[in-house]
């Protein structure tokens, strides 16, 4: 029988330091795919990072192009030029059509147009007219 049989040491010590280096390698290699997981996660956010970057210049770069053909179409002439196209007529207003108001709603005192409308309202109608003089 196999009673007083002696185990040797140096096997106990092999087999221990085996599962020691066995263990560091199972730790390297988990070390390396979490570090390529890793990795690859970054590179795809640094790319999609790169498209929203190029998305977003490409959106300013159109409102640039927006703003600028729309300050152009608000140019007196091309003003002119749309309403004939719709056919409306619209002029600047004159002088005596012009009230200004102050800061509590009411008009300023002296204006043409607040007295012409006064006098209207009242029932006379001749008021001085203002005429521009050509300058020769």
């Amino acid at each position: 029988m196999k009673r007083n049989r002696k185990r040797s040491k140096r096997m106990s010590v092999m087999a221990s330091r085996s599962m020691h280096i066995g263990g560091v390698l199972v730790m390297f290699f988990v070390m390396v795919l979490v570090n390529l997981l890793a990795s690859s996660s970054c590179s795809q956010l640094m790319k999609s990072i790169g498209e929203k970057e190029r998305q977003l210049a490409k959106l300013e770069n159109d409102r640039a192009r927006e703003s600028a053909r729309w300050d152009s179409m608000k140019t007196s002439e091309n003003l002119d030029r749309a309403l004939l196209k719709f056919g409306l007529s619209m002029k600047y207003p004159r002088a005596d059509q012009i009230v200004r108001m102050d800061s509590h709603g009411q008009p300023k005192p002296g204006q043409l147009s607040v007295a012409r409308a006064a006098r209207r309202a009242s029932g006379v109608s001749h008021t001085a007219q203002v005429k521009a003089r050509k300058v020769r």
